[in-house]
């Protein structure tokens, strides 16, 4: 790291060259402990995708938006997980993305890709709790 030490005042200056390296470090700290996070959480939420066709047994189910809503944020959730990590790993390291300033903040926010599925998932499932008692027909 490039860092100019002043003498006079104690001070010690960063260049601008450091703080890009600076920068690249964090995100990709980062984008390596959000991979492991979402890979955990792609294994963990293969076992609910593969168990939502159980939600449309009862009669009525198929007819309750709430509840295909619900069953399509769960069964896709795995999927946008892996998705995310693709995703934002390209837009980190691919050398097309490097002329454009904010690429690491791009990739990072794309770690954020999930959370689209747990928002509305959970108020999918907060609607089926109010207004239909907690049953998915």
């Amino acid at each position: 790291m490039a860092q100019l030490f002043d003498p006079l005042t104690g001070l010690t200056a960063v260049s601008p060259t450091s703080t890009k390296i600076v920068k690249r470090k964090i995100a990709l700290i980062f984008l390596f402990v959000a991979t492991v996070i979402l890979v955990i959480g792609a294994v963990v939420g293969v076992f609910p995708a593969v168990m939502t066709p159980m939600m449309f047994d009862s009669p009525g189910s198929l007819e309750n938006p709430a509840t295909v809503i619900f069953a399509l944020s769960v069964a896709t959730f795995p999927i946008v997980c892996i998705l995310a990590v693709i995703l934002s790993w390209l837009t980190a390291l691919l050398p097309i993305m490097a002329r454009f300033p904010q690429h690491y903040t791009w990739a990072c926010t794309l770690t954020g890709l999930p959370l689209i599925n747990v928002v509305i998932g959970g108020l999918a499932l907060a609607w089926i709790a109010i207004f239909n008692g907690g049953y998915f027909s």
